[in-house]
């Protein structure tokens, strides 16, 4: 299940979570498989021109090389300045992320993706930022 969205669901449905057999041999949030951070750089360095293993314009191909080398589920964190990125590759875990968070849901996208979506796409999505693009309650 996605467990860190049973914040957002009422009490008594996040009780039944938390006593479920799939809630108590979840991993840990810090030990969801990932690149592993260094000090200072943190996995921004990755993104970098030249040293970086990823080519921050190929997302798709980003996304396929995290899936391949880390699994269903993958935690990109120490981006400076952004909050960690979870992507979530299982159809079935994403179905259950997006049925327990809530009415309005709080998920900050890319700020690349907003103004890809907004200004330089605009002619194409219009006012309509898709289901990944919006949060809150326009969502």
């Amino acid at each position: 299940a996605c467990p860190h969205f049973a914040f957002n669901t009422s009490e008594s449905t996040s009780s039944a979570i938390h006593h479920t057999a799939e809630w108590q041999n979840a991993l840990p949030y810090h030990e969801i498989p990932g690149p592993k951070p260094i000090p200072i750089l943190g996995n921004t360095w990755r993104m970098m021109p030249i040293i970086g293993q990823y080519t921050i314009g190929d997302v798709a191909k980003i996304s396929s090389q995290l899936h391949e080398q880390y699994g269903q589920i993958v935690r990109f964190s120490g981006l400076i300045g952004r909050p960690d990125l979870l992507f979530i590759y299982d159809v079935d875990e994403i179905e259950k992320c997006y049925r327990n968070e809530g009415p309005t849901p709080f998920r900050p996208s890319m700020p690349s993706l907003v103004k890809y979506k907004g200004v330089v796409r605009k002619d194409f999505f219009g006012e309509l930022g898709g289901v990944v693009g919006v949060h809150g309650e326009p969502w």
